[in-house]
């Protein structure tokens, strides 16, 4: 398997005198749906296909619960989740309040073991 790119061509907003550049994006095929997913995931452990679908289905609901709170979801060989803040400074804390934070952002880790299968990926202009 490998990923198939194009190439597409753009100008750097930093520095629009440049002449544009050509950069490798990804052609996507279609979205895998949690069905999909769950089939795949039955074919290969003693799990079902509907006790999969039903258990990624639970766990797309309680994930966000954590999140929400703060915590960061480990994801065993996966990797990880967390929420990380953007705020505007402030000269001192007590000038800070809370509508200077201006987005809550998810953040994904991947595990040491998923970024070392992601390094052996092969590529393939489409």
């Amino acid at each position: 398997m490998a990923i198939k790119y194009k190439l597409i061509t753009r100008k750097n907003p930093t520095q629009p005198t440049e002449a544009p550049k050509h950069y490798a994006s990804i052609v996507r095929p279609q979205n895998v749906t949690i069905e999909q997913l769950a089939k795949r995931v039955a074919e290969v452990s003693p799990v079902n296909e509907l006790d999969t679908e039903t258990t990624l289905i639970a766990l797309s609901k309680v994930i966000p619960e954590f999140l929400a709170n703060g915590a960061t979801v480990e994801l065993g060989k996966l990797g990880r989740l967390q929420v990380n803040l953007s705020s505007q400074g402030s000269e001192s804390e007590k000038d800070f309040n809370k509508e200077m934070i201006k987005a809550c952002k998810l953040r994904f880790k991947p595990s040491v073991a998923l970024s070392k299968a992601l390094k052996g990926i092969k590529y393939e202009k489409e």
